[in-house]
């Protein structure tokens, strides 16, 4: 990476606590083997993520639908469905049959690379209980029409879950503090405005913190931040929302209604039954 001059990248680092005076913001971080590190600026620019700590310091609350749906990514390389995929390539491959539901993005076929997205239905599933490593391989090996013993190879990276949110921060400023990206907004991801909407967040923000902080203009300015900024994530919030109802069209066609089975998840849940019987009625529903 080119270094800059106006730039001090410190990798490894994690912020503990901040403080606002009307002069400027001080964060304490800890850096790589537990060092205590002291910052000061002027000014404090937020985009920790959707579970921005800062955000939640702050007491800034999430607006919207909190719960969408629930997803598990699998990140692995496969050489075989890298084959497979190259002779159709695509960004994104989505898979409904009756064996497996879900997409598979493809980040580099020449290699191999992919993640693949797969709904979850908590609390009758989890991720550490219902998909382990072989669980997960199989559901592959089907989501490219093979059998669990075909001896695909799948080499497994990470499993993880995340739930598919809509929601918009109540406010993206609190005093010196901006809330920037998925800090202050998160979006399913259909049609890539999480990216774009926070790409257009930090170019909103940086000419005018620029303009304040070069005394070309007084720090009113920043307040136009939030002014413009939020209208644009709670309309790109609507489209994504509209673009996502729009894909589950195709499922619910086919029978494998995501809407019915989270339906379907809730009244199980919810029965007097034994958890292995509530998940069985799901399954196989």
């Amino acid at each position: 990476q080119k270094a800059h001059t106006a730039v001090r990248l410190m990798m490894g680092h994690t912020v503990k606590s901040f403080h606002q005076d009307d002069k400027g913001v001080e964060v304490r971080a800890e850096g790589p083997g537990g060092a205590a590190v002291s910052l000061r600026g002027s000014y404090l620019v937020a985009a920790d993520g959707a579970h921005s700590t800062i955000r939640q310091a702050l007491g800034i609350p999430m607006l919207g639908q909190p719960a969408m749906q629930h997803l598990i990514n699998v990140h692995f390389v496969s050489r075989k469905l890298g084959e497979l995929a190259a002779a159709r390539p695509a960004m994104l491959y989505f898979v409904y049959s009756r064996a497996v539901v879900l997409v598979l993005v493809a980040h580099d076929i020449s290699r191999g690379e992919f993640v693949a997205q797969i709904p979850y239905f908590p609390p009758l599933q989890s991720v550490q209980g219902d998909f382990s490593e072989p669980v997960c391989r199989d559901l592959i090996a089907a989501a490219a029409g093979l059998s669990p013993d075909s001896g695909i190879d799948v080499d497994i990276k990470q499993i993880r879950g995340w739930t598919m949110s809509a929601q918009v921060a109540a406010r993206f400023q609190h005093g010196r503090v901006f809330l920037v990206g998925d800090a202050a907004h998160r979006f399913p991801p259909a049609g890539g405005f999480g990216m774009n909407t926070g790409i257009q967040d930090a170019h909103n923000l940086a000419w005018k913190l620029s303009a304040v902080l070069n005394g070309s203009a007084s720090a009113d300015l920043l307040r136009t931040y939030q002014e413009e900024r939020r209208p644009v994530a709670e309309a790109n919030t609507a489209l994504s929302v509209a673009n996502w109802h729009e894909a589950i069209k195709v499922p619910s066609a086919l029978g494998l209604d995501p809407q019915a089975a989270a339906l379907l998840n809730t009244v199980a849940s919810a029965a007097p039954l034994p958890s292995s019987l509530g998940k069985a009625v799901l399954e196989g529903g």
